[in-house]
């Protein structure tokens, strides 16, 4: 594999990583928002409904049978938002929970990629770093066998020239 290509392998899985953590996070910011709203629109409609039914009182203050009625319609009412808002709230943490594991997942295989290219990129100069070192181990191994042979030859020369 080329170097290039390992680091723009490395870099592509490191970049899918925070992309997997990115969405996760604009996911959970969107869930919180819908259920944010949610709450909101169901307090406004809990608020109108004892307005309205407050109001009716005030209108009519000896209509006990219209005040009970308006009571018990109000409070099914706000029991039926409330268990729409249950079923929503388990139907994010349903979705959060799959999307959980798609990150999770998503993820762990960024890192295992981004490893894998860590790996080749090392082997890569480990066998570039092998080559040269025996090369320069070549070299002055040469070299001082060269200087060996010449300082042995002048030894040689030199005890001829004493001897003689």
């Amino acid at each position: 594999m080329a170097k290039t290509e390992t680091i723009d392998q490395f870099f592509g899985a490191v970049t899918d990583a925070y992309d997997a953590l990115l969405d996760a996070a604009r996911a959970a910011n969107d869930r919180g928002y819908r259920v944010s709203r949610r709450l909101i629109d169901e307090m406004e409609r809990g608020q109108r409904e004892a307005v309205d039914l407050t109001r009716k009182v005030a209108a009519a203050p000896r209509d006990v049978a219209g005040f009970y009625s308006g009571t018990v319609r109000s409070l099914t009412d706000a029991q039926g938002r409330a268990l729409d808002l249950t079923r929503q709230l388990l139907d994010e943490v349903t979705d959060t929970q799959r999307e959980s594991r798609d990150t999770f997942r998503r993820v762990i295989e960024a890192n295992r990629t981004a490893g894998q290219a860590a790996i080749a990129a090392t082997r890569e100069q480990v066998t570039k770093t092998t080559a040269a070192a025996t090369t320069a181990a070549s070299k002055v191994t040469q070299n001082v066998n060269g200087r060996a042979k010449a300082a042995a030859s002048t030894a040689r020369k030199a005890a001829k020239e004493t001897t003689a």
